[in-house]
C-alpha cells in the first residue's frame, strides 16, 4: 500500500526540561515517514528542504529511508528550523527560524496513493492542494488532517509562534482529523471535550475526529467515542508524537478498515516511542511486533462510549 505525506522536513533544536540541548531533523514528512514504513507502506513525500542541508544531515535521511528529489530542495530559501524549549508541565515554546517555500502544486500527482496525511508545520500547503485534491478521480480516498500548521501565528519580530484565534484556509473532502484540545477550542469557537468533537465532524462532514488532551487519546466514529488513558511516563522529547498517532492510525486504518485498531495502533505507536527512552527520530518504532504487543495491551483497556 502507499501513502502520501504533505509537510516540510524541518531542523528541530530542542531543550529538554532537563535543560539538555540536542537538534535533530524532523516534521511530519520525516516522523511520518518512519512509522508508515513501519507499517510496511510505501511512502511518496511532497515536502521541501533547504538548500543549507549539509551531506551528513541528508546522508542520515537516507540512511531513515526518507528519500528527497532534486526539486524538492530549495536553492533559494533555508529549511524549516523550530527551536523548541519544553516545560515541565508538559507545554512547550516553539520559535520558527526560518521558513522554506511552500510545496510545489506543478505538476502535483497523487494517482495511485491509498491515503494521504496533510500535516503542515507552518503555511507551506497552499489551498490549491486542496483543490487538486478536490478535483482528482480518488473521491473516496482516506485522507487525515493534522491542521497544527494552519493554526499557528508567527511573530516574525520574537520569531514565537502562537495560536490563531480561528482558521484561514478552506478545508473540504478530507475523511478524518486529528486535534489537541487547544485546536480543537479554536475550530469549534470554543467548544472541546465530545461535544467539540461532535460540532468538528459535523462543520467538516468527517468520519474520523482524532482528539488529543493531556494523556488522554479518544476517536469519534459514527455513534461511538473510544477513549485510552495513557499512563504517566518518563518524557524526555515528546517531539512528534503527534505524527506518530496521526500516520500510525492511517496506516492501520488503511490496513484493517477498523477504527478501533486503527486508535489502537496509533497509540501503540506512541508508547512505543515513548517507551524507547530516545531523542528525534531514533523514537520512532521500527519493529511492527513491538506496536502490536502496546496495540492489543489499549484494545484491552479502552473505554467506549455510545452518543447520540
Amino acid at each position: 500500500m502507499k501513502i502520501g505525506i504533505f509537510s516540510h522536513i524541518v531542523l528541530d533544536s530542542i531543550k529538554d526540561t532537563e535543560g539538555f540541548e540536542t537538534e535533530s531533523l524532523g516534521g511530519p514528512s520525516c516522523y511520518g515517514n518512519v512509522i508508515a514504513k513501519t507499517f510496511n507502506f510505501d511512502v511518496v513525500l511532497f515536502t521541501k528542504i533547504g538548500h543549507d542541508l549539509d551531506r551528513e544531515k541528508l546522508d542520515y535521511l537516507n540512511q531513515n529511508r526518507i528519500y528527497i528529489k532534486p526539486d524538492q530542495v530549495d536553492d533559494k530559501n533555508p529549511t524549516t528550523r523550530f527551536r523548541i524549549i519544553m516545560h515541565r508541565d508538559g507545554g512547550r515554546d516553539l520559535f520558527l527560524l526560518s521558513k522554506c517555500s511552500p510545496i510545489n502544486t506543478t505538476f502535483l500527482d497523487t494517482g495511485g496513493l491509498d491515503g494521504i496525511v496533510l500535516s503542515p508545520v507552518s503555511d507551506e500547503v497552499s489551498n490549491e492542494i486542496f483543490q487538486i485534491l478536490h478535483q482528482s478521480k480518488e473521491k473516496d480516498r482516506f485522507i487525515m488532517l493534522d491542521p497544527q500548521g494552519f493554526l499557528r501565528h508567527w511573530n516574525k519580530d520574537t520569531s514565537m509562534i502562537s495560536l490563531k484565534k480561528q482558521l484561514d484556509v478552506g478545508i473540504k473532502d478530507i475523511t478524518a482529523i486529528k486535534a489537541d484540545e487547544s485546536e480543537l477550542s479554536v475550530l469549534t469557537n470554543g467548544i472541546v471535550g465530545i461535544d467539540g468533537m461532535k460540532l468538528l465532524r459535523k462543520k467538516y462532514n468527517l468520519d474520523f475526529v482524532v482528539s488529543t488532551s493531556n494523556n488522554q487519546i479518544s476517536l469519534l466514529h459514527k455513534k461511538t467515542v473510544y477513549t485510552l488513558d495513557l499512563k504517566q511516563r518518563p518524557n524526555i522529547d515528546s517531539t512528534g508524537l503527534g505524527d506518530v498517532l496521526t500516520t500510525g492510525f492511517t496506516c492501520s486504518y488503511l490496513k484493517e478498515k477498523d477504527p478501533l485498531w486503527g486508535l489502537c495502533f496509533g497509540v501503540g505507536s506512541v508508547i512505543g516511542a515513548l517507551d524507547s527512552k530516545t531523542r528525534g527520530l531514533e523514537k520512532v518504532p521500527r519493529k511492527i511486533n513491538i506496536i502490536e504487543r502496546h496495540a492489543s495491551y489499549c484494545y484491552n483497556t479502552v473505554k467506549f462510549k455510545i452518543i447520540e
